[in-house]
């Protein structure tokens, strides 16, 4: 508990210009949000460089241009324009138009999803059969990379990371499936759960995790064994 913790000053100036002239020097400039860290809460700016470390900066699971290919679809799903930088990583690792124009029109077809493949899936499959929702789904999303040079385990994780920017629990659903269908690496998928809360905030991924640990327990995928002593550990919480 923080009620009976004194407050703390606010940073000296002396201080914030130490601060703030670090971050500049790792980083090459400035974005406002340092400033008022380093002036109001500097445990929170230190915190704040350690997990931005970790989701941008640091080898986890996927390759450099996977990584920057991937932070494309969360920028543009979130309506984030700022993260410029990503757009020259992206560049200089392989990216091009023409797999930016893929990247957009995933986020497009997941963007869509709800009011389309959903929509058939809980309410007109019967009126169509065999068309299947879920199905057509995954086949429109392999036709975006059909004869291009963007791998469809590429675009699986990519098109997960974007369902999980927009907080759309059936795409979640989904790419999981396809994902495990596929035999992409656990480690990844897990990345690029994780790297949407920079842009969508924590509780994204929150709803992805949640939605992971139930596919596990129903048996819908097969998960490897470290996977499986996560969905096995009582969470303790409320249902979310």
């Amino acid at each position: 508990m923080y009620d009976d913790d004194p407050a703390i000053e606010l940073t000296s100036p002396e201080e914030v210009r130490r601060r703030l002239s670090a971050n500049r020097a790792r980083r090459g400039y400035l974005l406002p949000h340092q400033g008022l860290m380093a002036l109001a809460m500097p445990d929170l700016q230190d915190a704040y460089m350690v997990m931005y470390t970790a989701l941008t900066l640091k080898r986890a699971h996927l390759s450099l241009y996977e990584k920057e290919f991937v932070w494309l679809g969360v920028l543009i799903a979130g309506g984030e324009h700022i993260g410029t930088h990503h757009v020259r990583l992206f560049l200089e690792n392989g990216g091009d138009p023409k797999k930016l124009e893929i990247i957009l029109r995933m986020v497009a077809l997941a963007d869509g999803a709800p009011r389309s493949f959903q929509f058939l899936e809980k309410y007109w499959e019967k009126h169509f059969d065999p068309l299947k929702g879920r199905q057509a789904y995954w086949d429109a999303a392999q036709a975006l990379v059909n004869e291009s040079e963007v791998p469809l385990e590429l675009a699986r994780l990519c098109l997960l990371a974007i369902h999980t920017t927009l907080g759309r629990k059936w795409g979640i659903e989904c790419e999981l499936q396809a994902c495990y269908a596929l035999g992409v690496d656990e480690g990844k998928m897990g990345e690029v759960t994780c790297m949407p809360m920079w842009v969508a905030g924590m509780n994204r991924t929150i709803d992805a995790g949640e939605v992971w640990l139930e596919q596990i327990r129903s048996g819908k995928v097969k998960a490897g064994p470290s996977f499986r002593a996560w969905a096995e550990m009582d969470q303790g919480a409320m249902p979310l």
